[in-house]
């Protein structure tokens, strides 16, 4: 079987989602959505929902790296990260990207109080270019 190419400019659904059509621009697909998202378990070791990851790697206290599935075109994506805190709201908590990007994983390192802490969630939204 050969593999071959479709070009459009707008792609459309017959208005099997919510009842309603719906049509959107291919430059959004492209630019515009997500390429990478998680919500991970506060224990670090699996997903409630994701898309374009392969795992997680939880390397010690509020530290967790999520691996792509489909890595980026380079490190320099967009990364929005968070957590959360349930035993502790209202202290303060704030999160850090800290430690080096690749195009195959993103590292997030959450703090409460100054120090390293595991959170009940954390969450991630990569945006940029697949490779």
């Amino acid at each position: 079987m050969a593999n071959g190419t479709i070009a459009f400019d707008t792609l459309s659904t017959s208005g099997q989602i919510s009842g309603t059509a719906v049509s959107v621009d291919a430059d959004y697909l492209t630019y515009g959505s997500a390429k990478v998202w998680a919500q991970a378990t506060g224990d670090g070791t699996s997903f409630n929902g994701s898309f374009n990851t392969s795992s997680l790697t939880d390397t010690g206290t509020g530290v967790i790296i999520t691996n792509y599935n489909n890595n980026m075109s380079n490190d320099d994506a967009s990364l929005t990260i968070g957590h959360q805190f349930t035993s502790a709201a209202g202290t303060g908590a704030y999160f850090a990207n800290a430690g080096t990007r690749a195009t195959s994983s993103h590292r997030q390192e959450h703090f409460q109080n100054g120090s390293n802490a595991d959170s009940s969630m954390y969450n991630s939204t990569v945006h940029g270019d697949l490779a």
